[in-house]
């Protein structure tokens, strides 16, 4: 029996040494205030990332990768994060994933900003959890093409009848997203001389009982169906630019307006300092941090923001301006 013990133990000693397996992740403590006005000490960011990879010959590799974080609270626990799986191939690469959306626009924001409400809590740009399934191809060493299909939320929406029942009906929509029946998106990408661009052009198509939500609550108008971003982000060495651009978006009216996004970031020795800023019509958020290298993988932020809604409140009047500060001490593994 303890021969058996000890070989099933090296036969599982071995199979962990070629497995190709990795885990990274995070740690950070932070004394912070947040845009509810919420202040004190907290446990922030804190990651772990399980990653793995398998050559499968004949110049086929295969890549997964998923992530847990932690929850607002201790409470809250850990929660889902980035997942996905890759088939790498002699023609490009096939990817299913569930990740956040807005990452291309939001990669202008090239500051080390460091908040508990980062600028996806703004009315600028919000995002949400979505399944894609992409296609990129390499065209040369600078330039690359992906093709994605994004899948719906649901397609099963009561009918709504007035504007409480529409709202029920599209509750947690983002307006990029749910409850499209399918969205596609193509994108192109360069990358050299320091510079990368990357523009995406995205359609998407509503059930019936959607668009008849839609309507009723912007008093019978047409949605967009399509809607375009751009980023471009330049690193001259002393200095790292960042421009973003998101149209109008899908699932709303011709009002909707297009977002801005602007990022600095500048390396002074073990430093960095660097702000973000992001407008969509009256909605508008503001970042500054600072950054201080300890080591590679350590380093202390200090980081202050504020943000608009861009709605106004019960008695009419414009949203307040919030704002919140953040000093964190954090660690990558």
């Amino acid at each position: 029996m303890k021969k058996t013990l000890i070989a099933l133990a090296a036969l599982s000693v071995a199979g962990l040494a070629s497995a190709q397996v990795t885990i990274t992740g995070s740690v950070s403590a932070a004394y912070q205030s947040n845009l509810a006005k919420a202040s004190g000490l907290a446990m922030t960011d804190n990651t772990i990332v399980v990653s793995a990879s398998e050559d499968l010959g004949n110049g086929l590799k295969l890549d997964a990768s998923w992530a847990i974080e932690n929850g607002g609270a201790r409470g809250a626990g850990f929660t889902r994060g980035d997942q996905s799986v890759a088939l790498t191939t002699p023609i490009g690469v096939l990817a299913f994933k569930n990740v956040n959306s807005g990452g291309n626009q939001a990669a202008a924001l090239v500051a080390p900003a460091n908040l508990a409400d980062d600028q996806f809590a703004s009315q600028v740009i919000p995002n949400q959890a979505i399944d894609v399934l992409a296609l990129s191809i390499p065209i040369n060493e600078y330039f690359s093409l992906t093709g994605s299909y994004i899948e719906s939320g649901n397609k099963d929406l009561p009918k709504a009848t007035d504007a409480a029942t529409a709202k029920a009906a599209l509750a947690g929509a983002s307006g990029g997203v749910t409850p499209a029946a399918s969205t596609f998106v193509g994108a192109a990408k360069f990358t050299g001389y320091g510079l990368t661009v990357t523009g995406q052009a995205a359609s998407s198509t509503y059930t019936d009982d959607a668009v008849t939500a839609m309507k009723i609550l912007t008093n019978g108008k047409d949605v967009q169906t399509t809607s375009f971003d751009l980023s471009a982000i330049y690193d001259a060495g002393f200095a790292k630019l960042g421009v973003g651009y998101d149209s109008s978006r899908r699932g709303k009216t011709s009002d909707d307006k297009a977002a801005m996004l602007f990022g600095a970031s500048v390396p002074l020795g073990s430093f960095t300092v660097g702000a973000n800023y992001g407008t969509r019509d009256k909605a508008n958020f503001l970042q500054v941090a600072a950054k201080y290298d300890l080591s590679k993988r350590t380093n202390a932020n200090i980081s202050w923001g504020q943000d608009n809604q861009g709605t106004k409140k019960a008695d009419g009047s414009d949203s307040d301006t919030n704002s919140q500060y953040r000093i964190s001490l954090n660690h990558s593994f």
